[in-house]
């Protein structure tokens, strides 16, 4: 079926008006296969294809139309499909290149495995912030320009909203959240800014030619997606009874795992805030505790003792 898709296409690219004739006797196939070959283009693929009685032939009414340059298959197909939902999931509503994008893919899957296939791949994320379609493209397009961006920014702790003139290096989604890996004229510092608290974004015309600092270094450095503290070790000691679980997964890529004799594990991450790495140690309760620095000890004590105050 692709070469023939592919033949088709090229033919139309030429403007040499196809005809369902040339291309049955080229393929030997029937008239109702021809039909389904056009159906796939147009429906499927998107192609603006339509019929020219004068010169009895088919023809593109959009002449910058492009086929996918490359084709996957479908196991690739699939997890594009997973890796699609899931990460815009938290855009609302979706890009319409974006949700042409999907369909095609779902399209291609449907067409060869039948449309119970869309179901076999899920992702779930938890506590994920939602963003503006519009903001998001406006901070896409400020990436592929390197133009920077004024946003009108809200911080979630201190309630302050703010003006921030950034150069817009990367999106960044974390746990299905999006984030924008930035560099802030007002700090002078690099900095991580969430979409959903965006309240506007504009382009400026002023560019910038490369990144300031080096975004996969800053991203990869400590846990979490907190930063602008000094890095430090983060030491904590799973009981036995979790320690299993834990030792199978990874919070980093530099963490460090230690089996002790007794079952327990002891995780060593690096950190450059404490407040996500208290809220993870927090979670497990009893089954960890907190080794290093004594300042997160300090906090997970405090406020272990303010939750067992709420209930007594």
């Amino acid at each position: 079926m692709l070469e023939r898709i592919f033949w088709f296409y090229g033919q139309l690219k030429k403007n040499a008006y196809p005809t369902a004739a040339r291309y049955r006797e080229r393929f030997e196939i029937s008239m109702s296969t021809f039909k389904r070959d056009l159906a796939f283009l147009r429906d499927r693929l998107g192609a603006p294809i339509e019929y020219d009685r004068h010169r009895r032939g088919y023809f593109l009414t959009d002449a910058s139309f492009e086929l996918p340059p490359f084709w996957f298959n479908a196991h690739q197909l699939l997890f594009v499909l997973g890796l699609c939902r899931q990460m815009t999931r938290a855009v609302h509503p979706l890009p319409r290149e974006i949700l042409d994008f999907r369909r095609r893919v779902e399209a291609l899957l449907a067409m060869h495995f039948g449309p119970r296939i869309l179901q076999a791949v899920s992702f779930e994320n938890v506590e994920w912030s939602r963003c503006d379609t519009h903001i998001l493209e406006t901070l896409v397009e400020a990436i592929l320009k390197r133009r920077r961006l004024c946003i009108l920014y809200h911080t979630g702790y201190s309630g302050k909203t703010a003006r921030r003139e950034v150069e817009p290096y990367r999106l960044h989604n974390y746990r299905g959240t999006w984030h924008l890996v930035a560099f802030c004229h007002y700090r002078n510092e690099p900095r991580i800014f969430m979409l959903s608290r965006m309240e506007e974004a504009h382009l400026l015309t002023d560019g910038f030619d490369r990144p300031r600092f080096d975004v996969a270094a800053f991203l990869d450095t400590a846990f979490g997606i907190y930063r602008g503290g000094s890095l430090q070790k983060a030491v904590l000691r799973f009981s036995p009874a979790i320690a299993r679980i834990i030792r199978d997964q990874i919070w980093h890529q530099d963490q460090e795992m230690l089996l002790e004799p007794d079952g327990s594990l002891v995780l060593t991450v690096p950190v450059a805030d404490l407040t996500e790495i208290r809220r993870h140690a927090l979670q497990y309760g009893a089954d960890v505790e907190v080794l290093e620095p004594e300042e997160l000890r300090r906090q997970v004590r405090e406020e272990a003792a303010q939750i067992l105050a709420r209930y007594f």
